[in-house]
């Protein structure tokens, strides 16, 4: 099993070198699939939705979306408040956005993204305990061996070495309970900065890193994730470098290795 994750295609202000590069590795990979954890667009607008969209689609491997909080209309608040979500529901025709159950994998979708909040920064993530209660639903689904995902656009725990700080409202508690039904992987963007860490021994949570010209810290990046044996993941982090994409990390780690039944450990790092 592989499958590659990309986040933060920004279009609108889109790293063109960047995107030619993945089209080649997925066109040369063949990935089972390809997910994308939100914030595809710059201002949320039509163009950039429906062109991101377009990319996306002619990718050569199936591509499973969820939104971010860029892809409402960003600055527009009347748009915010009226129809958040009507441009990207629109646009995504053709991508799988719902839960998606196969012999290999279950992943269960969530929004975090939000067209207002009563805070500063409204841009910031927030999951709710029905949304949380949902996601469980669809991860009791997973087959037998099935590996259980869980993705959203804003991280459920903010690494603590994030280039830009934050917090995902009732994000912590959520993925202590959606650890505790069986959730193995969680998968987010947001933050332009590539992070693979395992979460108090409960689950192995991965932020990727942009495929915009907003990098913060590190260039262009995706993450690669494979399952070599049953109860190994191995996450490789892709830098894309002047247009050509070279292996910055790969970790492996292994699922039912650590401190309780079904933890994940890290087995080895390898840094390049």
């Amino acid at each position: 099993m592989e499958l590659v994750h990309l986040t933060d295609l920004h279009f609108g202000c889109e790293d063109k070198a960047a995107l030619t590069a993945v089209e080649k590795f997925v066109d040369q990979r063949k990935p089972d699939a390809v997910i994308v954890t939100g914030d595809i667009s710059r201002d949320g607008l039509a163009s950039e939705l429906e062109n991101a969209c377009a990319w996306m689609r002619a990718l050569a491997a199936p591509v499973m979306l969820t939104p971010g909080n860029h892809d409402v209309p960003y600055y527009e608040p009347l748009g915010r408040l009226l129809y958040p979500w009507r441009r990207i529901r629109r646009a995504q025709h053709g991508l799988i956005v719902d839960a998606w159950h196969t012999e290999h994998w279950s992943i269960a979708p969530v929004n975090t993204a939000r067209a207002w909040q009563i805070r500063l920064n409204w841009a910031q993530g927030e999951i709710s305990r029905g949304q949380t209660a949902l996601a469980a639903a669809e991860l009791q689904k997973a087959a037998p061996g099935a590996l259980r995902i869980v993705i959203t656009h804003h991280p459920l725990d903010w690494p603590n070495d994030a280039p830009i700080k934050g917090v995902t409202r009732g994000g912590v508690s959520a993925l202590r309970k959606l650890a505790d039904a069986g959730a193995q992987l969680f998968l987010s963007g947001h933050l332009h900065f590539a992070s693979t860490r395992l979460f108090e021994t409960k689950a192995l949570s991965i932020v990727s890193g942009t495929l915009s010209q907003r990098v913060r810290h590190e260039p262009c990046a995706f993450t690669v994730l494979r399952r070599p044996a049953p109860h190994t993941i191995e996450a490789e982090v892709v830098h894309i470098v002047q247009g050509v994409c070279e292996t910055a990390s790969v970790r492996q780690f292994r699922l039912g290795g650590g401190a309780s039944p079904g933890a994940p450990a890290e087995l080895h790092a390898r840094v390049e």
